[in-house]
């Protein structure tokens, strides 16, 4: 082969090698996630050029809306259609229609949407699924769960965060109707309507972006304030813990207002769960409640809307109980606050994930 040949293969195979690594971190840009963000039986869709779809015993599509308001009734969907020249009109449909909404700034009961929309009927309650493409879904996600002010490495830190939970969620969502819900029931989402210039710079920068555990995308959460240890997730949810979620040592949280907390319950409403005035304590590796009398921590933190169950005291006394503890969330995964402080002081987010996630590592999308 001559040299002018063998050029020419060198130029194709490095010309295919960057091709493929430009290639490798966008492949997470457009799966469709689809999340839930209304339930109930009546609500009002606004936007721009809306085209709604109602797929039922035939295929019908109204074009050039601005507005669509949806009741459910006992047997049926009742339709209240604007047009781009304020006609209306009214169409009663088989509560058993699907329905799709596209268009421009397609707006909730008020809150803007990037994407499109999927409304179907299960249970007697119309569920709106907002359908969009993951990087985009994204950027309502990061200043949703983290404030829009704080260090770009904290951002970035939640941005890849936010992207590995959602790929795992995509993972285990399929077959049902929607991947997430918009609330800290999986993580928080408020559309169009949240974003910032700070956070979608955030997601942009890490685009496609990870976190792995030996090859395999990790199972990831984050919380607001550890109190100075993360918790494993077998204490909190009793399912088998990983490596990288036994738990760390946390000294960065200390400047968030749930650093340390006080709790004063009503005596009457304590003795109604706690039968006997004598204390026992079970604490775990963590540092956390374990059990209290007998009771599971996670209970008692739900029964007395406790912060957390990292409980650092408890004084009983004649009209009242005071409860003392440290920090606020589930604690399993990375710290936020902690995240803040480490960001501030000079770590990268990869220097943060690795270490509220020790072993782990970031990488491009690579498919589950």
């Amino acid at each position: 082969m001559d040299r002018k040949a063998k050029n020419l293969v060198y130029a194709l195979i490095l010309s295919l090698v960057f091709s493929f690594l430009f290639v490798l971190p966008s492949l997470a840009l457009d799966i469709p996630v689809r999340v839930l963000v209304y339930r109930g039986k009546e609500f009002t869709i606004s936007g721009r050029i809306l085209s709604l779809y109602i797929r039922g015993d035939k295929i019908q599509e109204v074009k050039n809306l601005c507005r669509v308001a949806v009741k459910l009734d006992t047997v049926s969907i009742v339709l209240d259609i604007v047009d781009d020249l304020q006609n209306t009109e009214k169409l009663q449909i088989d509560y058993r229609s699907i329905l799709e909404i596209t268009g421009s700034d397609i707006s909730i009961n008020g809150i803007v949407y990037r994407g499109g929309f999927r409304i179907i009927n299960r249970n007697n309650s119309m569920l709106v699924i907002n359908i969009v493409p993951l990087e985009e879904y994204l950027y309502g996600v990061v200043p949703s769960e983290m404030p829009y002010y704080w260090h770009q490495e904290a951002l970035k830190t939640q941005a890849v965060l936010a992207r590995t939970y959602t790929l795992n969620r995509i993972k285990s969502g399929v077959g049902k109707d929607y991947d997430l819900e918009n609330t800290e029931n999986s993580q928080v989402y408020k559309g169009k309507s949240a974003e910032y210039s700070s956070t979608t710079d955030a997601v942009n920068s890490t685009k496609g972006e990870v976190i792995y555990y030996e090859n395999v995308i990790a199972n990831v959460y984050f919380h607001s304030t550890c109190g100075g240890h993360t918790e494993s997730p077998k204490n909190v949810w009793s399912v088998k813990s990983p490596p990288y979620l036994n738990g760390v040592e946390c000294q960065y949280c200390k400047d968030s207002p749930w650093s340390e907390w006080e709790r004063r319950i009503k005596r009457e409403q304590w003795d109604e769960f706690i039968k006997d005035s004598n204390i026992e304590l079970e604490i775990n590796s963590s540092g956390r409640l374990s059990r209290l009398n007998g009771i599971e921590g996670t209970k008692i933190r739900s029964i007395f809307k406790l912060p957390s169950t990292f409980i650092v005291g408890i004084e009983v006394r004649e009209n009242e109980v005071i409860v003392k503890g440290k920090g606020y969330g589930h604690g399993v995964g990375v710290c936020q606050w902690g995240t803040k402080k480490m960001a501030e002081v000079g770590f990268s987010y990869r220097d943060i994930i690795s270490y509220y996630l020790p072993g782990v590592t970031v990488d491009a999308y690579r498919g589950f």
